[in-house]
């Protein structure tokens, strides 16, 4: 079970002004740090942060459909500003919007929302994705493997993880919550590990390049169930220093969405 207690951000008060915007200052922790470099974050962190956020102010008959996360520079660890609104209201969609600013005044994460008003649609449900490998035949991810996911990738926010992988795809838990205290929904679980996608399947050595994510959007057709992520990505690069991470997102039920993650790539 995911223990509430300890997150990646430690809270602090709320205020909210007259036009509805909420204001809360966090403490980012260790957990959160990225293995590309010391001092800033993990994209996955910052990105469930800010879903978080997003929730905060979205009506509450009807969920979030879409999440997109711009990453505009490195978030550092310690104290973060936010602030979270709805920028479009309505009562069938509505579209809130959340931006992280460091101390210095910059902001750092800026994500949006579109949530959508709750419709029974049971009798019409359907997914196309293909099926994956169950959870109990893949195999778990060791840190003292060098070839392991947690062993290329280890670093504070890595190291927090538990991971089962099989060729192409991988199951991904959080045992910490992302924000101390709070229980994760559906949404910010997910997102608290979306972003390693990235690095589930890459065909580029990350002891050679960098390929860092600018930015990641998810979609979500259904609500995840349960504490496992599952994920089955396709790295593209391009000729020019662009790439694009593809992937479907499942639970142990069956596909949920998807996620798509424009790459930076540079040789180290």
């Amino acid at each position: 079970m995911t223990e509430i207690t300890q997150g990646y951000f430690l809270p602090g008060d709320v205020a909210t002004d007259d036009d509805g915007t909420r204001h809360r200052d966090f403490t980012a922790t260790p957990e959160t740090e990225s293995p590309w470099g010391h001092g800033f974050q993990h994209g996955a962190p910052p990105s469930a942060l800010v879903t978080h956020l997003l929730e905060s102010v979205a009506p509450a008959d009807g969920r979030l459909a879409r999440v997109s996360v711009d990453l505009l520079g490195a978030v550092p660890l310690g104290l973060l500003h936010t602030s979270a609104r709805v920028i479009r209201p309505g009562r069938r969609i509505c579209l809130v919007e959340a931006v992280v600013t460091d101390p210095e005044g910059r902001d750092v994460a800026r994500g949006t929302g579109w949530w959508v008003h709750h419709v029974e649609t049971t009798a019409v449900e359907k997914t196309v994705a293909d099926p994956v490998t169950p959870r109990d035949e893949c195999t778990v991810s060791d840190p003292e493997d060098p070839t392991s996911f947690l062993s290329m990738w280890a670093s504070g926010y890595i190291d927090t993880l538990e991971v089962y992988s099989a060729p192409g795809q991988a199951w991904v838990r959080s045992p910490m919550s992302v924000v101390a205290g709070v229980p994760d929904s559906p949404w910010v679980r997910l997102m608290g590990v979306a972003d390693t996608a990235n690095g589930t399947n890459p065909t580029l050595n990350p002891r050679e390049w960098q390929f860092m994510n600018t930015d990641i959007t998810v979609c979500l057709h259904r609500l995840p169930r349960g504490e496992w992520t599952g994920i089955v990505a396709d790295a593209n690069y391009g000729p020019d220093g662009v790439g694009l991470t593809v992937a479907r997102l499942y639970d142990e039920e069956g596909p949920v969405g998807t996620c798509n993650q424009a790459l930076m790539i540079n040789p180290l």
